[in-house]
């Protein structure tokens, strides 16, 4: 080697080791730039020390975060021990009684507490993000081996779902073998699910791809067969076509809508989720399918379904769903919708009733009245209204009979609008009931499925009320729990308080990207729009 070739090789090693005493100390304050910069400044060397280090600094992020939220669960069963306050009406607005008020103080304190360790944990993800965004541009047979290694050997399952999610973004040859093999071996479903997250990016629909992820479908969790039937689509091989009608035997509520729409993709037919008809044009078909020359007649192709229970015009899929409703005192207004008459929830006649007014918070209680009216007996449900703070129906998801349609007729109308918009908080508290694990962080078995948020404003209040850090957070924490989230904007165009005159149409792409991000539905109910 020549004597440039050692200077330069010795100006890399120094640089190396400059930029990794660099990660370590930004890691001790977790500096976001400042550890942005030096992770990429080590995944230059494309190197397994580089991946070593980089590992390592990802592994103290996701400890951190644990550890940060052993302190927010304290904090939230302090809030939730007092959170049943006593409010009266006075001539300057609504405050807690004066027997509620040391519960109303303890709960503030916890609320501020929850918050401020709320910012700290986002301020840790967000450098784990960029650590990720560092591994994922490994290229070397070394550092790709290292990361393959760790997703192997780790005890942490969080940790081997996160390389999973790396190797999903590696542009090498070891990495879709590697994890092929981590989703026939791994038993954590939140790591399969990474695994398959990561097969789907990769585009590429080898027979041993597609087997080993139309085996998911079989999986006892529904998170991981969505994962499947969804990456299944996006392949695109019609190999997967009857290992997908086969799932659909087993299947029902959202799950059944989302394998349904992965056949209507790979075929152009639309069987309505029906096992038995599926089956049966298969059968009658299959050599066409399978040669991609099948072409669907006009009465097979995909159309729009009627009747059945739905929300501001939105089908209520689930057997497994939570409302999210705004209450805060915007919801008094007038509203300026009404529901076109061609939809199922359409102005006129209706055997649930009518609205009892013309204000927003009327119209959403007629919708929340008819829903429970009409949801089938054994769909578990919830409900929460927000407004600074938030109530919920039950602490436990409630099975529809006579009784909890009672229930839910009663909490939604006794309920009545007043204080500010917080978002956030009572979006967490509905993913909760799809988490497991003392923290909360594992995908659980069961659970909500689909969450419906309605609001008429932007955030104001809670934990965290900026849209971009809300949308950040519920990117993070619905990576693996596969929630769907619709939302229903009731925002003013003529609002009698200036400031919020203008906010319809930034509420509008809120609500809109955070449907299109979790895979629900968008419906502006502001003016009569659908």
């Amino acid at each position: 080697m020549g004597i440039l070739a050692l200077l330069a090789t010795a100006a890399l090693a120094q640089d190396f080791d400059k930029a990794k005493a660099e990660f370590r100390h930004a890691l001790l304050s977790m500096h976001e730039t400042r550890v942005r910069d030096a992770a990429q400044r080590i995944a230059l060397s494309d190197c397994r020390e580089a991946a070593d280090a980089l590992l390592d600094g990802y592994g103290i992020t996701a400890q951190q975060i644990k550890q940060l939220w052993v302190e927010k669960v304290r904090w939230i069963r302090e809030a939730d021990s007092n959170s049943d306050i006593e409010w009266e009406t006075t001539s300057q607005g609504s405050r807690p009684t004066e027997r509620s008020m040391a519960k109303f103080l303890k709960l503030t304190q916890a609320q501020d507490k929850g918050k401020d360790v709320e910012k700290r944990i986002m301020r840790v993800e967000a450098v784990k993000r960029h650590i990720v965004d560092a591994l994922a541009t490994f290229r070397g047979d070394e550092a790709v081996r290292e990361l393959i290694a760790k997703m192997k050997g780790d005890s942490s399952w969080d940790r081997r779902a996160g390389v999973a999610e790396v190797l999903g973004r590696v542009d090498h040859p070891a990495a879709l073998p590697a994890l092929l093999e981590q989703l026939k071996r791994d038993a954590e479903p939140g790591v399969r699910i990474a695994c398959i997250d990561g097969i789907r990016s990769k585009k590429s629909p080898s027979p041993e791809a597609v087997a080993a992820v139309c085996e998911q479908l079989k999986h006892e969790f529904w998170q991981v067969k969505y994962a499947a039937a969804t990456a299944l689509q996006a392949l695109g091989s019609k190999e997967a076509v009857e290992p997908l009608i086969e799932a659909l035997k087993q299947l029902d509520g959202r799950l059944k809508h989302d394998v349904n729409a992965a056949l209507v993709a790979l075929t152009g037919v639309d069987k309505h989720g029906d096992y038995a008809t599926w089956r049966s044009w298969y059968d009658a078909n299959l050599d066409a399918v399978a040669g991609g020359t099948y072409a669907p007649t006009p009465d097979e192709k995909p159309a729009a379904e009627r009747g059945g229970t739905t929300f501001y015009g939105i089908p209520v899929k689930s057997k497994n769903v939570i409302f999210v409703l705004d209450c805060s005192g915007s919801m008094m207004w007038d509203s300026e919708w009404s529901a076109p008459d061609a939809t199922p929830t359409g102005s006129g006649e209706d055997k649930y009733g009518k609205p009892d007014g013309h204000r927003k918070i009327d119209i959403a209680r007629w919708q929340l009245r008819r829903c429970p009216a009409q949801l089938p007996d054994g769909t578990e449900f919830n409900l929460i209204f927000f407004s600074s703070s938030w109530r919920i129906m039950s602490e436990k998801m409630v099975k529809m009979s006579a009784s909890t349609r009672k229930l839910a007729l009663d909490f939604v109308d006794r309920l009545q609008p007043e204080g500010g918009t917080n978002i956030y908080d009572p979006l967490e508290k509905a993913f909760s009931f799809a988490a497991a694990g003392e923290l909360k962080d594992k995908p659980a078995k069961s659970g909500v499925d689909t969450i419906f948020l309605l609001t008429d404003g932007m955030p104001n209040s809670g934990q965290i009320s900026d849209p971009s850090a809300i949308l950040s957070k519920l990117r993070e924490s619905n990576r693996l729990k596969k929630i769907a989230i619709n939302t229903i904007g009731v925002f003013s165009s003529h609002a009698p308080i200036p400031e919020q005159a203008n906010e319809k149409e930034e509420g509008e792409r809120f609500l809109k990207q955070m449907a299109d991000e979790h895979g629900g539905v968008f419906v502006d109910a502001s003016g009569g729009k659908n």
